[in-house]
């Protein structure tokens, strides 16, 4: 613009971008907005998000943020976040479950694939669930926390610190009074695992090693820090996917690896795939430490779990639980105990640990409290 102002036949600039194509010799712009060639309202329904979806488009199409560029990671993984919120609230709209499980691979996935399987062929007349990756319980219980997870899967000691309003050694749990535990699904124990040749014979020989620990946002991580805290061990922590944990042991590049799952466990089971591996037991001194000071409790790895293994493995455990709010209504609790136990699918996709899911184990939630309407289901035996 001029100071004195603008005449006809002024040459005008403006910063933007247009996206164009190409139509013969020439490049012609495209059209904006979801249908091409169709007017665009973005003051009215819907046009905020537009106006977002616009602002999106311009970052991933153009200068330094464009598809492809350094910040390109960045953008996809915010908007996977964003529509799995997303979906997860769209869902529960339409009177579905959004069920926080797991990572690929991992039980609370597979268990969480089942659950939402076996409700499919019922959605008519029966709750619709959908299962949602996450990182595990600590990220399942955010989930559950911010909405976008009206089910969780997760362990029954970490749910119950958040019931608590506790945490762990350096991992941030969410405050979330009101869980509820609507069944203990099976139990999952500590397993410490070292390579069949390591010198260690007992938790006081990974002091100052590397150690292997579940990934941020998992369960297994916040047990580890409790378990490696009560042993005094304060050495360098590696994240770890339980696919990475195999590699890991045989370089060298950790020496041990702290998990939490069933027992036995197939992530477990693999590292023997790649070399023969021994677990340490914990120490009586740390399992009656720990046990005071979080709710986990004493549990052995049987003898015999794994190859190799002739004696029974002293340990910790907890219970992994399905977890909801007390704001789910009894009807709601109802239908969705009454899928977990006469749904056919669920023990048939669900693994070894949907094998184990039973009534009389299904009602000891441990620490967290049984929703009201979980608590009247056991006590009248409903089938």
């Amino acid at each position: 613009a001029k100071p004195g102002g603008n005449r006809a036949g002024d040459m005008l600039g403006a910063n933007g971008a247009i996206r164009l194509r190409r139509d013969g010799d020439a490049w012609v712009p495209l059209a904006a907005g979801p249908t091409p060639g169709a007017p665009v309202n973005l003051d009215g329904p819907g046009g905020k998000a537009l106006r977002l979806l616009a602002a999106i488009e311009t970052a991933l199409t153009s200068g330094p943020r464009a598809a492809g560029g350094a910040a390109a990671p960045v953008i996809e993984q915010e908007l996977a976040i964003a529509w799995r919120h997303i979906e997860g609230r769209l869902t529960r709209m339409e009177r579905g479950y959004p069920l926080a499980g797991g990572a690929p691979g991992t039980e609370y996935a597979r268990l969480a694939a089942a659950i939402a399987g076996a409700s499919r062929p019922v959605a008519a007349g029966g709750p619709m669930i959908l299962a949602l990756p996450s990182a595990g319980s600590v990220e399942n219980l955010r989930l559950l926390a911010d909405g976008t997870a009206v089910l969780a899967l997760a362990q029954g000691d970490v749910a119950a610190l958040a019931q608590q309003g506790r945490g762990a050694p350096g991992v941030e749990i969410p405050s979330l009074p009101w869980v509820r535990a609507l069944a203990a699904l099976y139990p999952e124990v500590v397993h410490v695992v070292v390579p069949a040749a390591s010198p260690a014979r007992r938790m006081a020989d990974l002091a100052g090693k590397a150690l292997g620990v579940g990934v941020a946002g998992s369960g297994a991580r916040a047990t580890a820090e409790i378990v490696l805290a009560a042993h005094e061990l304060d050495g360098p922590r590696i994240a770890l996917a339980p696919e990475e944990a195999a590699a890991a042991l045989a370089s060298g590049r950790i020496a041990a690896w702290v998990w939490v799952t069933l027992a036995p466990a197939q992530a477990v089971q693999r590292i023997a795939d790649t070399a023969p591996f021994r677990l340490l037991p914990l120490d009586a001194a740390a399992i009656a430490g720990a046990t005071e000071g979080a709710p986990l409790r004493p549990l052995a790895i049987p003898a015999h779990t794994y190859p190799g293994q002739t004696e029974a493995v002293p340990s910790l455990g907890t219970s992994a639980l399905l977890l909801a709010t007390d704001a789910l209504r009894p009807e709601e609790v109802e239908a969705l105990l009454g899928l977990l136990f006469t749904a056919p699918g669920i023990a048939a996709q669900g693994g070894p640990a949907a094998l184990q899911i039973n009534r009389t184990r299904a009602r000891d939630a441990g620490p967290v409290p049984l929703h009201p309407a979980a608590a009247s289901f056991y006590q009248r035996g409903v089938r």
